[in-house]
């Protein structure tokens, strides 16, 4: 895209990124694909891949705004990873049920394409991170107070994942025999899952509040 200004190239490579996000989720609830060669979700999943990538180009070259500047790059990597955890959590929800019948994933359609689109999202989730790190590239990541705000935030991600386990625990410990023999295994992994997403979105929003108090001059406490 030479003709095109960074800035433009960037929100065209945004625009079929979304294009390719919707292609590849619209085709689990619409027949769009019958009499066509290739299947749409490989087709969107094609294109929001080729987008991202023509895009790591235009954010290395888009001079960074001042209100840019004012944000440290672990904020931004912070709001980005509580966006996607929560994005996560969302498509697991609505996807409980097809994680519920007793079956091998591989072995359930409605499962193995949710599947696919939760690491769909895994995997927009790390190309993202890769580009906001190309954008400060040659910059100053960490210091005393990104360090500092990086350990609370751990605490208390620790804390949130431990207690969703400990309450999985409990609930699998005092549940009737008859209801633990209905359990499916696929669903049990996406509340494990679901747990770890937990403990990391309370992490990631932990940071983005220290974050932006921080900026304002409020006190965090």
């Amino acid at each position: 895209m030479p003709s095109l200004s960074p800035r433009n190239q960037l929100i065209l490579c945004l625009v079929l990124a979304g294009v390719g996000l919707v292609l590849f989720l619209g085709n689990s609830y619409r027949q769009w694909t019958e009499g066509l060669p290739l299947p749409l979700d490989l087709l969107g999943a094609s294109l929001f891949v080729a987008a991202v990538w023509f895009s790591v180009d235009a954010i290395s070259r888009i001079p960074r705004s001042e209100a840019e500047l004012q944000i440290a790059p672990q904020e931004w990597q912070a709001w980005l990873g509580l966006a996607f955890c929560i994005a996560c959590l969302v498509m697991l929800g609505l996807n409980a049920g097809a994680f519920a019948i007793p079956e091998p994933i591989h072995r359930n359609p409605d499962a193995a394409q949710a599947g696919r689109q939760i690491g769909l999202l895994f995997a927009a989730w790390a190309i993202v991170s890769y580009l906001l790190q190309q954008r400060w590239a040659g910059h100053a990541h960490e210091d005393e107070r990104d360090l500092l705000i990086a350990r609370q935030a751990s605490g208390w991600g620790r804390l949130a994942t431990t207690l969703c386990l400990v309450s999985l625990a409990l609930l699998l410990g005092f549940s009737d025999t008859d209801r633990l023999t209905q359990l499916s295994y696929p669903w049990l992994a996406q509340l494990i899952l679901s747990s770890l997403l937990v403990g990391a979105g309370v992490e990631y929003a932990h940071a983005a509040y220290r974050y932006s108090q921080d900026r304002r001059g409020l006190d965090p406490s």
